[in-house]
């Protein structure tokens, strides 16, 4: 199969030296500025704030532990983002950024200092915040194949005062998975509700479900009530999805997913589609369980995730390789492909801001060498294929340029010769 391939030259490169997982490579909006910045932590315990332009860190923390994960959102249910931090020996830090004034930052605003930190389990891999029923949640995948649920309990202080002093991350309750788990992510069902989904080796994945009081199985993961330290006793159960790759050559292969993808159906309420890819080269696009459409490609796809790079509405599945291949699929199958020159230790897409703009779609690859590529200039005007002659001649200029020239619009054959020409120039003759 022919697939299209492009360049992409306009980068920012920023220096951050240290292992990370790529669950530590997040973009979001940190400072509440409505301008998402790069956040990055590694496993000596550094983490960094990467904004705008600047290639020097903005602000920046050391000391943390093993840094496995990191998560933007409104933990606190303020109103307001939060960076989260987990890492291997099992302390949580939460941070409250502040934006950056006129004048700057001072030496001693760079410095990040936690506004909150407790100990939770050790060992996790991947986290998740979301909002499943006007609440944010803290969804965090362990390596001993657990997930476990966190919320956010505000203080008994109402004055307005900071809420880190007397509120405190309270358990929900957990879920034991058959195999490891390398992502969790949200998905809406043909209901309407925002299900939590997890990845499971072999190209599976399950939805985390919890019994409520009426008996019934929900993805609601919110209790009715908690108090203090007291754990939802209420039962939890797995829904698996095999998608029918059950096919597949090897049943223990890592497996990475990315919900909510943007169908670009005007009926904003209709469930949206998910996508899934494994390390040996299989992708695949799904809806209700139902398999839209299925790759396989040559190269170990380990990191995956979904963005506009049309700006058509509808998000594209984007996934990337050990190696540096990057795949932009949209929901047609029409694939393009970049070609990232260095071995990749971290990947992700999603919408970052330069100094002079909003926010924008980009690639931020992480490479084994302490340099991280932030690609800022990565729209496509389509990912399918198209012919030249068709688009010209949806040109308004094009018919006035080839009247000068003496040129017939009809004559396709005068017309290639002519965009030839363009291009490449005339041949020489030998």
């Amino acid at each position: 199969m022919m697939w299209r391939t492009v360049s992409f030259v306009e980068r920012i490169e920023v220096e951050f030296k240290g292992n990370l997982f790529n669950q530590a490579m997040v973009l979001g909006d940190v400072d509440n500025d409505q301008r998402n910045e790069l956040i990055v932590g590694n496993i000596d315990g550094d983490l960094a704030v990467f904004k705008g332009s600047n290639p020097v860190t903005c602000r920046k923390s050391s000391g943390l532990g093993i840094i496995t994960c990191i998560g933007v959102g409104d933990i606190c249910n303020q109103g307001k983002n939060n960076l989260v931090c987990l890492t291997a020996e099992g302390t949580c830090y939460l941070f409250d950024i502040k934006r950056e004034g006129e004048s700057g930052l001072s030496e001693e605003d760079k410095v990040l200092k936690a506004a909150y930190k407790q100990e939770l389990p050790a060992n996790s891999k991947v986290l998740l915040l979301a909002d499943i029923d006007g609440q944010t949640q803290l969804i965090v995948g362990y390596s001993d194949r657990v997930i476990r649920s966190f919320r956010w309990q505000s203080g008994s202080t109402s004055d307005g005062g900071e809420p880190y002093s007397t509120g405190q991350i309270v358990f929900v309750q957990k879920w034991k998975l058959a195999g490891q788990t390398e992502t969790i992510s949200i998905n809406k069902s043909s209901d309407g509700r925002q299900q939590v989904m997890a990845s499971q080796p072999g190209g599976t994945l399950v939805t985390l479900l919890r019994q409520t009081k009426d008996g019934d199985f929900h993805s609601d993961l919110s209790p009715n009530k908690l108090d203090g330290n007291t754990q939802d006793q209420r039962d939890t159960f797995l829904l698996y999805h095999p998608l029918g790759l059950s096919r597949a050559k090897n049943r223990d292969i890592s497996t990475v997913i990315v919900g909510n993808i943007n169908p670009g159906k005007q009926d904003l309420d209709h469930q949206t589609y998910y996508a899934l890819a494994t390390l040996d080269g299989t992708l695949v696009l799904a809806e209700n369980d139902k398999i839209l459409w299925s790759l396989q490609v040559d190269h170990q796809l380990f990191s995956l995730s979904k963005l506009d790079v049309t700006g058509n509405g509808k998000e594209e599945v984007v996934c990337c390789s050990w190696d540096g291949q990057t795949y932009i699929v949209n929901h047609s199958r029409e694939v393009v492909r970049y070609l990232f020159q260095e071995n990749v230790a971290a990947f992700s897409g999603g919408f970052y801001s330069l100094s002079e703009g909003g926010n924008i779609p980009c690639f931020i690859y992480a490479t084994f060498n302490n340099t991280i590529y932030i690609y800022h200039n990565i729209k496509l005007p389509r990912v399918e294929s198209t012919n030249l002659l068709q688009v010209m001649d949806r040109t308004l200029e094009t018919n006035q340029l080839l009247a000068k020239l003496n040129i017939d619009p009809n004559r396709t054959d005068q017309l290639r010769e002519l965009y030839h020409w363009c291009l490449y120039g005339w041949p020489t003759k030998s």
